[in-house]
């Protein structure tokens, strides 16, 4: 896809992985929403870097809320027209044994990395099936592909997003949209306490997904550590 002028949309782009993919896209002169949860000031820093390249959208986003994502998908529309790249980015860790997690914590893991991811696809996936194209990008983790000690939850959840992926790569052959999962390995954010791969790195591969250089079948795991 080329990605000049075309709208989109990533969950989580306040800070980390989603910010730096925000800025990303807008260097392609892509249209970019930024949305947001608990982060405006940040959000609107990512916004007006990515203004100089294009427009952009600053939107509040609470991904476990039907009523907030039916709005920020509304308002894309209004805005833009349309989306044609769905980047599922947001999430939530907690480094705990099992023995030792919260029922809260258990919790808000499934319904941001799980449910959230589910329910921002089924929202803008009826506008990709009338524009008859559309890419979906679900951001999982090393983590879902081998297991971890003290993120029982979280490796749960990232290994859920791949099984989703593959489901719905199947579902949607033939309608123009393609569907893929990127799974970062330790990235320096917020999340590690900012050890491991720049986050730069994961979003230049994020981009290189949505303009399908790397010539992945919808459906295929994107593994960062094979292209650093």
């Amino acid at each position: 896809m080329q990605l000049k002028d075309k709208v989109i949309l990533i969950t989580g782009s306040s800070q980390g992985i989603g910010a730096k993919t925000a800025v990303a896209f807008a260097k392609e002169g892509a249209k970019v929403v930024v949305t947001h949860y608990n982060h405006q000031k940040d959000a609107l820093g990512v916004s007006k870097l990515c203004k100089t390249f294009n427009e952009t959208l600053v939107l509040p986003l609470n991904v476990t809320d039907a009523n907030s994502i039916k709005t920020c998908v509304e308002k894309v529309i209004d805005k833009f027209g349309g989306v044609d790249v769905l980047v599922n980015n947001s999430g939530v860790i907690s480094w705990k044994d099992i023995s030792e997690i919260s029922e809260k914590e258990i919790d808000s893991q499934i319904e941001v990395n799980l449910k959230g991811l589910i329910k921002m696809t089924k929202a803008v996936l009826p506008v990709m099936k009338g524009q008859g194209d559309g890419i979906i990008i679900n951001i999982s983790s090393g983590a879902g592909k081998t297991a971890h000690a003290t993120l029982s939850v979280y490796c749960a959840t990232k290994f859920g997003v791949r099984g989703f992926t593959q489901t719905i790569a199947e579902e949607l052959e033939g309608t123009g949209i393609r569907v893929y999962c990127v799974n970062p390995g330790t990235t320096a954010t917020q999340m590690t306490n900012f050890r491991g791969v720049k986050p730069e790195k994961v979003a230049d591969i994020i981009v290189n997904t949505a303009k399908e250089n790397l010539r992945k079948k919808s459906g295929s795991d994107i593994d960062i550590e094979d292209y650093l």
